[in-house]
């Protein structure tokens, strides 16, 4: 059986409980970034940004050749978290 079309604007009650993102304070949008050295049992640190672009300017701003250290880069909306996960420090990304 196929669904009628809404006109624009209109949702379906399906759609519009997952829309309502202006019903939450700001802090409950906000995301979970954890940092993980491979290697070390617990996270380097844990803080709450924005979405995937700040994390990964608090990544670079806060870990030393960023890039060079092979991040892997997770995100889970559901949830609201993300992971990052860095190569440990070498002589070479000093």
């Amino acid at each position: 059986m196929k669904q009628p079309l809404l006109p624009p604007g209109h949702h379906s009650r399906r759609s519009g409980s997952l829309l309502r993102s202006g019903r939450h304070p700001v802090a409950a949008r906000r995301f979970t970034l954890q940092v993980r050295l491979r290697g070390q049992m617990g996270p380097a640190c844990n803080v709450l940004c924005a979405g995937l672009e700040e994390a990964i300017h608090f990544g670079e701003s806060e870990f030393p050749a960023f890039a060079d250290r092979n991040p892997w880069i997770g995100l889970d909306s559901l949830r609201r978290q993300i992971w990052i996960l860095l190569d440990p420090e070498t002589d070479s990304t000093r």
